[in-house]
């Protein structure tokens, strides 16, 4: 099949693409838009997966080949073991725990805050809200201060970036000679960074005269933590993963939020048990990261000469995993495209949203309590909860699948 993932069809009405791919007993796809392969058969994936001796990371999770050495996503075994032995310090199950009373005390507040006018945005004053207070939590920088306000430039910096990881770099290169690309998104990306070079120099500081511990925050635990060879992070590696975590550990969890509630809105007979049984919620978080996973894919590379399904790929050919079309395998999920709540846990559990094996997303279990928080929240304190106009689905970052304006209302007791 031949598939453009940057189209307005294709945004509109992925799922029936997908639902095409697997039908067709030829789950694979072509884009003459950068000239790429993709992939939505779970076993497939799967199989790619375990295989990292010949599918990298090395060249990015974009459409494009990443010129420079990232982080996490962007490397490959041992450089990607060292990264998460030091990561796995500060992205600990316990230690995201520990935030949970943070996190549900600024969800009450954001909710006293608009309550009482029956109807908001929940996208904008909840499911961006939400993540990236947490998200800023954790690498000690507070989103407010005398400042202003950081959220609108760093939510412009994720279209920016974001944005872009499905467009063709000669296009990319054009738009930004044509001064097309947008230019306060420009600002905002370089503000991001200034950001966060200038809070890696003040957590130097603070760590040599004694204001900070090596678990102050994130940034300090990156100081502080040597890999299992006794080196540390350098300060450019530090610096990216400040920029890919603010990214993967906000924009994904925010879609997320306001797709499980989307989801709900509109399966009625299923939200009805949902509020009739809560103990149903952890369910009903898993059903749509399968259903309505965030983000459609990533890509890997092909280290050598190989066969994929019917396709021969030359070496290093860019191939996009996609997590959205697998979670659709009727192979794996009876009834792909059917929201249900009467599905076993552990086989839903089997969705790709967070990726798999390897780099397998080490926020997962972070965005599964911040879900939690925000699903039960929302379930106690907006009754009736209804649309109050036009809900905008999210098409200017085609990688994700997910809402722009999310309307609603609810009874004010």
């Amino acid at each position: 099949m031949e598939v453009d993932f940057n189209s307005e069809p294709f945004l509109t009405d992925f799922k029936q693409t997908y639902a095409a791919m697997h039908a067709s007993g030829c789950p694979f796809a072509h884009s003459t838009l950068g000239d790429h392969y993709a992939v939505a058969s779970h076993a497939e994936i799967v199989d790619m997966l375990k295989r990292y001796d010949l599918w990298k990371s090395k060249y990015g999770p974009g459409l494009n080949y990443q010129e420079r050495s990232g982080v996490l996503v962007s490397v490959d075994p041992p450089e990607h073991t060292f990264e998460v032995k030091i990561v796995a310090s500060a992205f600990s199950v316990p230690y995201f725990e520990s935030l949970i009373p943070e996190m549900q005390a600024f969800v009450d507040e954001q909710i006293d805050g608009f309550y009482a006018d029956g109807r908001v945005d929940l996208h904008q004053a909840l499911s961006i809200a939400l993540p990236l207070f947490v998200i800023f939590r954790m690498f000690g920088i507070p989103l407010r201060d005398e400042a202003g306000d950081k959220t609108e430039f760093v939510r412009q910096m994720i279209l920016g970036s974001v944005g872009l990881m499905l467009t063709p770099s000669h296009q990319v290169q054009a738009e930004l000679a044509a001064g097309s690309v947008d230019e306060a998104r420009m600002r905002a990306v370089a503000g991001t960074q200034q950001m966060f070079v200038d809070h890696l120099a003040d957590c130097k500081r603070k760590l040599e005269n004694g204001e900070y511990h090596d678990d102050s925050n994130i940034v300090c635990r990156f100081l502080t933590t040597p890999g299992p060879d006794g080196t540390y992070l350098s300060d450019a590696k530090i610096l990216g993963f400040c920029g890919f975590l603010l990214t993967a550990g906000s924009a994904t969890t925010t879609i997320m939020l306001s797709n499980i509630l989307y989801r709900l809105l509109t399966e009625p007979e299923e939200f009805a048990k949902l509020k009739a049984n809560p103990d149903l919620v952890p369910l009903a978080i898993e059903e749509s990261l399968r259903l309505d996973a965030p983000v459609q894919g990533l890509f890997r590379t092909n280290d050598e000469e190989t066969d994929l399904g019917p396709l021969h790929l030359e070496r290093d050919t860019k191939v996009m995993l996609l997590w959205a079309g697998a979670n659709l395998d009727p192979a794996v999920f009876d009834d792909p495209l059917r929201f249900s709540l009467d599905r076993d846990i552990a086989r839903v559990r089997r969705h790709l949203a967070f990726g798999y094996g390897t780099h397998f997303c080490r926020g997962a279990a972070l965005a599964r309590i911040e879900g939690e928080i925000f699903l039960r929240a929302v379930l106690d304190r907006l009754p009736n909860l209804r649309f109050d106009g036009e809900v905008v689905m999210e098409k200017r970052m085609p990688v994700l699948q997910g809402i722009r304006s999310l309307p609603l209302a609810w009874d004010v007791g």
